[in-house]
């Protein structure tokens, strides 16, 4: 790149200072700013950090230097023996890497552009990795450029790293020559590798989000706990149905989340450790944990002990479930008048169907509803978890029913039918055990989708075991045995799911809702409710066509359709990216989710990303 000034120039600024009349806009203004940061004596070499320090900066920039470190690797490869170096740099302007031609590398030791070195604007003057942090956009700087005298026979071309979740800089790539080197092609080549480093970053976002999902997979499955879970810049992923209604406990914490990531959107580390120190403080009673990965922290899930219902409101799950229909109002009826009076209860239905729901809310809508309620896996038993578990300690069913023994509660018992036959003479001692012995009293409530009497005639299942938990029976019908009633599960299904995103509520054209109608549900109310929240994680307009439903309910099996609901969503982001003129934060807003989810579906779709800001 051809210098814009002369020696002279630079000179008659430094002494009078004269503005040459053919320097640059950015330059200049880079000069004012450095003579009140470096002043007029200047520097030979920029300032360079201890070993220790440079490496705890190297530890709080890992993500960067991984999605780094193939690009930086072909760069310098190229640039052996062509007479120019790269610099890699974090966002306060210290080289943390450095490739490219040995001879180069070497000379550029005296004026300290190595690791370690600090090239700020604000420690060494007008530079190209300095300037281009300060402005957020590549920069190239030639020869006398440069503000301080020293490192005149360097030119430079930069460009800054953002993250491509919250738009923040993270760092800049820079590539310098001498001044008497030929700088080829170096502005190109700046942004050509910032925008490699970008992509980089963006499948890293996504797999640490898939690292994220799993982890609250696995904490779901624990039950009786509300969920939030953050990424490392503190945006929300995931919180679970009922998270809502602990605003007033989650009040502080939320004020402070939102301060987190708005620093972290603005360029901050996106370092979730401090956080989880603070929620720690402010929320006590929280189980607030950091999601590391090799060391790296990826982000924060808080677990809240999930409030029991009380007053007025402890029927409230039970009498929503009566809503759906007039079958399942007899039904939830019935089984109330049944736990009220203490009898063994088993509800019997398909797959699906809502068994474990709706001993849930009966448990909530009970006399037993202050006292805990517990639920057991039967196809997991084993001999272990009923009667000791390692060093002699009581296994994880055994440890259940000691507690039920003691607090008095609810004792669920999912697919009593698998219980395996070498368990089953122990698990019916001791559930006799605690029926005698408890200090408070204890409903048993059995579940399964098959019928208990084959298995008993089948020598399968235990007739004393059967008959012990099976004082009464209840049978939920299968979601196509109540096809009135599905207007009314959609519902409330898309209520709650709005709720959750804080969107608005999913409505179905009428040809859709006859598609639904004609569909078997053979998953029954899991499939309608899984469908539910699918549609109302992915859906812009919030109307459901045809085209929108799975293909297997708005074809039918084995016909596929052509607009499906991944075509629709993608046409709608490209809409809204163009009528906002490529602004994400704009198009977010405009589609109603935050710039992080829609970063990642630009991923999925392959559309490219508009202007950040």
């Amino acid at each position: 790149m051809a210098e814009s000034i002369q020696k002279e120039d630079w000179e008659r600024f430094r002494a009078l200072g004269s503005v040459p009349p053919s320097i640059r806009e950015i330059v200049l203004r880079s000069w004012v700013r450095s003579l009140d940061s470096v002043g007029l004596q200047g520097l030979k070499r920029a300032p360079l950090v201890a070993d220790e320090e440079l490496r705890a900066i190297r530890r709080r920039n890992v993500r960067l230097l991984r999605a780094a470190q193939d690009a930086v690797g072909r760069a310098g490869y190229m640039l052996d023996g062509a007479g120019a170096m790269l610099l890699l740099c974090d966002r306060a302007g210290m080289v943390l890497d450095a490739a490219g031609d040995t001879r180069i590398r070497s000379r550029g030791e005296e004026n300290h552009l190595h690791p370690g070195g600090l090239w700020d604007e604000g420690a060494i003057g007008t530079n190209a990795i300095g300037t281009a942090l300060h402005l957020g956009k590549a920069v190239s700087i030639a020869g006398v450029e440069h503000f301080c005298e020293a490192i005149q026979r360097w030119s430079c071309a930069a460009a800054p790293v953002r993250d491509p979740l919250t738009g923040g800089i993270l760092g800049a790539v820079d590539i310098s020559a001498p001044s008497d080197e030929n700088l080829r092609q170096g502005a190109a080549l700046s942004v050509s590798l910032a925008m490699q480093i970008e992509e980089a970053l963006r499948r890293l976002g996504l797999q640490e989000h898939q690292i994220l999902i799993d982890r609250l997979l696995s904490r779901r499955n624990r039950g009786g706990e509300e969920l939030l879970l953050l990424d490392r810049y503190g945006n929300r992923i995931w919180a679970s149905e009922s998270f809502g209604r602990l605003a007033e406990r989650f009040d502080a914490g939320q004020r402070m989340i939102e301060e987190f990531a708005s620093g972290s959107g603005a360029g901050g580390e996106g370092d979730p450790r401090a956080l989880a120190g603070r929620m720690r403080e402010v929320l006590p009673e929280a189980d607030v944990n950091l999601i590391s990965e090799n060391g790296e922290p990826l982000g924060l899930m808080l677990a809240f002990a999930a409030p029991r219902p009380r007053g007025g409101a402890v029927r409230a799950e039970l009498a929503a479930i009566a809503e759906t229909g007039p079958t399942m109002a007899a039904i939830c009826a019935e089984a109330l008048e049944l736990v009220e009076s203490g009898v063994p209860l088993l509800i019997k239905g398909a797959a699906g169907s809502g068994k474990e729901t709706l001993a849930r809310a009966l448990h909530g809508a009970g006399p037993l509803a202050r006292l805990p309620l517990a639920v057991v896996d039967c196809g997991l038993m084993d001999a272990e978890s009923l009667r000791g578990g390692a060093g002699g300690l009581p296994g994880a069913v055994g440890g259940t029913l000691a507690q039920l023994a003691e607090t008095g509660g609810t004792l669920v018992m999912d697919e009593l039918s698998e219980t395996p036959a070498a368990v089953q003479a122990l698990l019916a001692q001791a559930l006799a055990h605690l029926r005698r012995e408890a200090g408070a009293p204890v409903q048993f409530i059995s579940l399964s989708s098959v019928p208990l009497s084959e298995r008993v005639a089948t020598g399968a299942l235990r007739a004393d075991l059967h008959f012990r938990l099976s004082g009464a029976i209840l049978r939920l019908p299968a979601l196509a045995e109540r096809r009135g009633d599905l207007e009314q599960l959609v519902k409330r299904f898309s209520e709650i799911y709005s709720d959750r995103r804080k969107g608005s509520a999913l409505r179905f054209t009428p040809a859709a809702t006859l598609r639904l109608q004609a569909h078997d549900w053979p998953g029954n109310l899991r499939e309608l409710r899984n469908m539910i929240e699918a549609l109302s994680a992915t859906s812009f307009s919030r109307l459901v066509d045809v085209t929108d439903l799975p293909q297997g309910i708005a074809h039918g099996p084995g016909k596929m359709r052509e607009d499906t609901l991944r075509d629709r969503e993608r046409a709608e982001i490209l809409n809204a990216v163009a009528q906002c003129g490529g602004n994400m934060t704009e198009t977010a807003r405009r589609l109603g989710i935050s710039r992080s989810t829609l970063y990642l579906k630009l991923e999925q779709y392959g559309v490219p990303r508009g202007r950040r800001h």
